[in-house]
């Protein structure tokens, strides 16, 4: 009798990295492919599509940021929950983050559907959504836009599951750039969050005609994208021991507050979504006047003294 011998396919081992005396281990850069990066942006492009759908059916603005911000929440939350099966404890510096994440995305999506639902229309998105193509570049972007934003919580959830398995305290550095990026993340919170309020409670009670130029809005042009680009730059901050493993994981996770910027600067310019022209347009030469003696995103502190 026979005996027939089937050869295993063994899958790519983690590489180990020599960190300070100790040794850690790090997943090849190959490990992109799998999830908990996968799973995320399955998500991410399956609810971008399902706007994109209901953008062409309806023709309707409600669902916006329902879909594209409230994304944030089942993408990253999924594969996190998934990470916190192992018994042994995850990092704080990645609980953080998600927490983060997390209030940010209910927060802006919860607003965002609210103020849609009162105003029913966004007029800075007619001419893009008017067209086959312009809806598609607008829900394309929106992914492109969580898939590249949550690059340093997801990215960090690969090294995270190694170290989930023999967890070691970090050192002293660490943990102080973990803990000054989620004081950050969270500033930028507070800022965004306060900046919405009072445009939106300006826009209440002052005649359609007028602009808000006070509170936030009188340091900077866009006080809510300076706290969007803090979050996500305070995000690669707190995970920055986790995606330091692997040189591509530190630059994947950069990535986030250099798209942020990149995607703020393509609205200033108008060549997503012009903004900036149609309220030109609206309020003429005082708007042109604030815009020139108003820093664009970043605030001019100097006018608190």
């Amino acid at each position: 009798m026979t005996l027939r011998q089937r050869k295993k396919t063994k899958s790519p081992s983690p590489i180990p990295i020599a960190r300070g005396g100790a040794t850690t281990t790090a997943l090849p850069a190959s490990s992109l492919l799998s999830s908990p990066f996968l799973t995320s942006a399955k998500i991410f492009g399956i609810t971008n599509a399902a706007g994109f759908v209901i953008s062409l059916l309806t023709n309707s603005h409600v669902h916006l940021d329902l879909l594209g911000t409230g994304a944030f929440i089942p993408a990253t939350l999924i594969p996190f929950l998934r990470l916190a099966k192992n018994p042994k404890p995850l990092p704080l510096s990645l609980m953080g983050s998600q927490f983060i994440i997390t209030a940010w995305a209910f927060r802006l999506a919860s607003f965002l559907f609210y103020r849609a639902t009162v105003l029913k229309h966004d007029g800075r998105l007619t001419e893009t959504l008017s067209t086959v193509s312009g809806t598609f570049g607008f829900w394309y972007v929106s992914a492109l836009w969580g898939i590249f934003c949550t690059l340093p919580h997801v990215l960090a959830m690969h090294p995270a599951s190694m170290i989930a398995k023999n967890p070691k305290p970090p050192s002293s550095t660490w943990a102080l750039v973990s803990s000054f990026g989620f004081m950050i993340s969270l500033a930028g919170f507070f800022i965004e969050t306060i900046a919405d309020f009072q445009k939106w409670n300006f826009k209440l009670n002052n005649p359609s005609d007028q602009f808000i130029s006070s509170g936030l809005w009188s340091i900077s042009q866009h006080p809510n994208y300076f706290g969007n680009l803090l979050i996500f730059f305070g995000l690669f901050l707190q995970n920055s021991q986790a995606l330091a493993t692997a040189p591509w994981r530190l630059a994947g996770g950069f990535l986030a507050p250099v798209f942020m910027y990149a995607l703020f600067y393509a609205q200033f310019a108008g060549l997503v979504a012009d903004a900036v022209g149609l309220a030109a347009q609206k309020y003429g030469p005082s708007y042109t006047l604030w815009m020139k003696s108003t820093p664009l995103m970043f605030p001019q502190i100097k006018k608190f003294w």
